[in-house]
């Protein structure tokens, strides 16, 4: 049994969907390890829009 903290586990969640992305740093140039989870979570979300926008399949 793991007992890495859920913020550890997020971040990297995170982290690994936005690579699935090709997107490999914050939009102003940070690195992802410094950005905190909500700014993750609202690039993540901002990628996952504009990636839907930008192709015919069903997100």
């Amino acid at each position: 049994m793991s007992f890495i903290t859920s913020y550890s586990n997020e971040k990297e969640h995170l982290i690994d969907t936005l690579f699935s992305y090709h997107q490999y740093k914050m939009p102003d140039g940070r690195q992802f390890y410094e950005a905190t989870v909500q700014e993750l979570k609202q690039f993540l979300n901002s990628r996952i829009t504009t990636f839907c926008d930008d192709h015919t399949t069903s997100c």
